[in-house]
């Protein structure tokens, strides 16, 4: 792969990345006030947890193939 290629690889990749990071944001967390009473501090529903830690495992493969590029 040639520096032009590596170079458009990165942007496609930065893009995927900020998707994947609005996505996250777009799910909905539990009130403070129900956070704040947790014990373990829980931001989200079991479910939109599960969704949230999907995302995150994307973004960690996005940030190894970025770094694998360089």
């Amino acid at each position: 792969m040639n520096q032009q290629e590596k170079a458009q690889r990165y942007d496609w990749l930065l893009n995927e990345y900020k998707k994947v990071e609005n996505q996250i944001h777009l799910i909905p967390k539990l009130p403070l006030e129900q956070t704040l009473q947790d014990v373990n501090s829980l931001e989200y529903t079991p479910q939109n947890l599960t969704k949230v830690n999907n995302l995150k495992n994307q973004l960690e493969r996005i940030d190894l193939e970025v770094k694998r590029l360089f």
